[in-house]
């Protein structure tokens, strides 16, 4: 992943050394409570797409391609949420994730792998309480979620494409993986708002796009159909729902 998004550009720098970073940070004095939750459910989104990917492709046989899916969320994610994680006093799981991509690199898909995954992504999902009920059960907070992790999504699939073609696998799961996860987090939601219908529409169409694990090259869409979609879910928030 070259990229995610202007608020997450510092991210690489701040993570040096995951091991070695210590979880007694306060959280930023000028963060906004509804951007905060914002930023953190995002990131938790990427993360958990991350994982699927990984989790995905080691199941296909392709554990090298597996392994940076293992690896970004630390590097390129987790240090924002650390003070998030400290003041509402939830659980770290960086450690989990180092350890997993480890593991992945080791004994590829065996039994100890597994156990291990599946244990951190339940801390991963166990996180999302760190955000208030009514912000999930928000359609406007899903929609902007939905839009925003769209956005990254397209990023990543640009990044992917060199003169109309794949030019890297990595940005490519990434896109899809993403998109994967917002098709699970629109069909969970139990929603009233009519744009969480086109949302979902929107978002069946980029699934369209990156459905073959294994892409044809050159892809099923070109880098501009990809980010008109996720410029159509961005136009969604905000507008008037029409009853």
């Amino acid at each position: 992943m070259k990229l995610l998004l202007p608020l997450a550009l510092a991210l690489c720098l701040a993570v040096g050394a995951c091991g070695q970073r210590e979880h007694n940070m306060a959280p930023p004095a000028s963060a906004n409570a509804a951007s905060e939750d914002a930023d953190f459910a995002m990131r938790l989104v990427l993360i958990e797409g991350h994982l699927q990917a990984g989790r995905e492709l080691i199941e296909a046989g392709q554990p090298q391609n597996s392994l940076p899916h293992f690896g970004h969320p630390v590097r390129e994610l987790y240090s924002d949420m650390i003070p998030i994680i400290v003041h509402r006093n939830g659980q770290q799981f960086d450690r989990d994730l180092i350890a997993l991509e480890g593991l992945a690199a080791r004994e590829n898909n065996s039994e100890t792998f597994r156990t291990a995954f599946d244990a951190a992504l339940a801390k991963v999902h166990a996180a999302r309480d760190l955000i208030p009920a009514e912000k999930w059960a928000s359609d406007e907070f899903v929609l902007a979620l939905v839009a925003d992790t769209a956005n990254v999504a397209s990023q990543e699939y640009r990044n992917a494409l060199v003169g109309g073609r794949i030019d890297s696998l990595i940005e490519y799961h990434d896109a899809r993986a993403f998109i994967f996860r917002l098709s699970d987090i629109l069909a969970a939601h139990q929603g009233t708002d009519p744009r969480l219908a086109q949302a979902s529409a929107l978002v069946a169409e980029l699934r369209a796009f990156v459905e073959p694990l294994n892409p044809p090259n050159p892809p099923r869409a070109s880098d501009v159909q990809f980010e008109e979609k996720a410029a159509a879910l961005r136009a969604l928030v905000g507008a008037t729902s029409a009853q």
